[in-house]
């Protein structure tokens, strides 16, 4: 006779690891577009088989750029944030399926643009600027590792630099991802 023990039966996860995001830039008269790469490390306290809470850090960078203009003149704007998260779990089986939703702090640092003016390029830089944000999330939970799917919605952006006024803008992030996950503490 086996003994069994899934992911539910520990009452601690901590778990790391990476995917790509689509994300999105939009509240100006230039919406941008672009598609990187993201990492991330998270804790959590298993209340029950089904139901956890706990921290997320995570960062995005992606090299965003109206679809009419070349990327090579822009830098990866870098997205941060840490946010604290809740997963309900969907069965006690070692596949489960999961949904979530996650609050956080989010700082946002825009790329640098090289915009050409008469042969005389000017390099635009712009300031970090932090902001809540949201960010829903749905997968599967396979034990030891996880597969999600996560929307960050990171509204009121304040962009500025010394020589423009500040603009508000909404960042959005389709982000696709796998965690390795570490289970510890039996119940």
């Amino acid at each position: 006779m086996g003994i069994t023990t899934y992911a539910q039966d520990k009452l601690f996860t901590i778990g790391f690891g990476g995917g790509i995001s689509n994300v999105s830039e939009k509240g100006t008269d230039l919406d941008m577009y672009g598609l990187g790469g993201n990492y991330h490390a998270l804790a959590l306290f298993n209340i029950t088989p089904k139901l956890s809470i706990g921290a997320e850090y995570s960062g995005t960078y992606a090299v965003l750029a109206p679809e009419s203009l070349d990327k090579s003149n822009f830098e990866a704007t870098k997205f941060k944030h840490f946010s604290g998260k809740v997963l309900y779990n969907f069965g006690e089986s070692r596949l489960r399926p999961y949904i979530g939703f996650g609050v956080g702090s989010y700082s946002v640092t825009p790329g640098k643009m090289n915009i050409e003016d008469s042969n005389n390029p000017v390099v635009l830089t712009f300031n970090k600027s932090t902001t809540v944000g949201y960010a829903p999330e749905f997968g599967v939970n396979f034990g030891w590792f996880s597969l999600a799917a996560i929307y960050h919605i990171v509204p009121d952006v304040e962009v500025y630099n010394a020589d423009y006024k500040a603009v508000n803008v909404n960042y959005n992030s389709l982000e696709f991802r796998t965690t390795f996950n570490i289970n510890f503490a039996q119940r």
